[in-house]
């Protein structure tokens, strides 16, 4: 089955508009991966600074995460719910010892947004008759349905309304407005110590320990959500490690928890909160537990990723690396005022804040043609979306570096367009969606 079958054969049963998409953007079908490399079904590879956004953090396949998941295959995949086994004890100990304070209690989960979803039902029993939850705008925690109620980028919950009416946004970075938010005291506030996704900024000095103190201060718990920041990527081994001494009442992780080999999430609570949940009438432990998640394979892989991320210290290898990177993504938007508008990041969670959603298409194309994967937003609502480059922890700088002269060399080919080109092809690409397959395929001269 050559690259066009796949694609043809996604569209008929998986998803048209993805498969609209791969043609319009001449993308080709990936068949294996090895580091930071991915290789597709024409034999053609790509550095892959995407990683689907940060899950690849110890490179593709990586080769110590096999060997310990194959050993575990062969020896108990999966397990019942409700029963204990020798790997996911050790998972519990290697976790929480890493953890500040009394962060001992475990709880599963097979994604991002279950977990969130989770750690709601939690913090509303826990909090009881507190309601009101506080989150910033432009966040991310997952789309189920109740985590739809957490979700900060309104575009994604606007199918769905009305949710819940005792959530509370407010803008990334202020304090003050989170302190009127919070008042006298809230259930909970759920934070990302690093605004991830399409608006990645890092925080003001002080913002991230000012939230905790005023969460501590008002009895109001504080969840840490780390599932993008943490194992390294910005450059500790969790984001909130930038601000010493912080004391999460709970902490979410998933995506590199096991290098990408399986789907995983928990929650990490206090063992204080916990004890409050389980003297609870009415709330046996089986209503926040899941069926499925946790399973002896995937903590098998996350003990093998966490044991390689600390042997090579991939947390200050993201250090060293992001500055490296980093700094050739602000020499670009120097060069390039009129495409990039700034080059936030930390550590190895970096990007371009762009013009508008047609120049993040531009970019990414180019730099496609070129043999690089970057992280698109898949965001056509931000005004200013953030293209990621999310490279594995384990980049060289020689990959860094080529990646940065496929950039400039994209972003002058770009900037001899004149800027309301752009301007002009964003009214397309805000619409893409919703344009009929054949106009997009004679906009991109794709052959239908």
């Amino acid at each position: 089955m050559n690259c066009q079958q796949l694609i043809a054969m996604a569209g008929r049963h998986w998803n048209p508009t993805a498969a609209t998409m791969y043609r319009v953007a001449h993308r080709t079908v990936e068949s294996h991966s090895a580091g930071s490399w991915v290789f597709d079904e024409d034999g053609r590879r790509f550095l892959d600074f995407a990683c689907s956004y940060g899950v690849f953090i110890v490179g593709h396949c990586n080769p110590h995460v096999q060997e310990r998941v194959i050993r575990q295959i062969e020896k108990l995949a999966a397990s019942p719910y409700g029963t204990a086994n020798a790997t996911g004890a050790e998972f519990f100990k290697v976790l929480t010892d890493m953890l500040p304070g009394d962060l001992k209690r475990v709880y599963f989960a097979n994604s991002g947004a279950e977990i969130s979803e989770l750690t709601m039902r939690a913090v509303l029993a826990i909090q009881a008759p507190r309601k009101k939850i506080i989150v910033i705008r432009n966040s991310y925690h997952g789309k189920t349905l109740g985590a739809l109620n957490l979700l900060g980028q309104q575009n994604h919950r606007a199918p769905f309304l009305p949710l819940s009416p005792d959530v509370s946004f407010v803008p990334w970075g202020d304090l003050e407005a989170m302190q009127r938010e919070v008042g006298a005291g809230a259930a909970a506030v759920f934070l990302e110590p690093v605004l991830g996704g399409a608006y990645l900024q890092t925080p003001p000095p002080g913002y991230v320990r000012g939230v905790a103190e005023l969460c501590q201060k008002t009895d109001t718990l504080f969840v840490a959500d780390e599932i993008q920041t943490a194992f390294g990527r910005c450059g500790r081994m969790f984001a909130i490690e930038y601000d010493p001494g912080i004391q999460p009442d709970i902490m979410l992780l998933s995506k590199g928890i096991t290098g990408g080999h399986s789907s995983i999430a928990v929650a990490v609570m206090r063992e204080s909160l916990v004890r409050k949940l389980e003297a609870i009438p009415g709330l046996p432990a089986r209503y926040l537990a899941t069926d499925s998640g946790g399973s002896p394979y995937a903590c098998a892989a996350a003990l093998a990723a966490i044991e390689f991320i600390r042997e090579h210290n991939l947390p200050a290898q993201a250090e060293k690396l992001g500055a490296r990177l980093l700094g050739g993504l602000r020499d670009a938007a120097r060069k390039h005022p009129a495409l990039i508008l700034d080059a936030p990041g930390i550590g190895l969670m970096t990007g371009l804040r762009v013009r508008n959603p047609a120049v993040e298409t531009a970019i990414t194309i180019g730099l496609g043609k070129r043999g690089i994967h970057v992280g698109h937003s898949m965001n056509e609502s931000a005004q200013h979306p953030v293209l990621r480059f999310y490279p594995a922890l384990t980049v060289t700088e020689a990959e860094i570096d080529q990646v940065l002269a496929a950039l400039n060399e994209t972003l002058a080919t770009l900037d001899r367009k004149p800027a309301f080109v752009f301007d002009l092809m964003n009214q397309i690409v805000k619409r893409q969606y919703r344009l009929p397959p054949k106009v997009l395929f004679k906009l991109a001269g794709v052959k239908d």
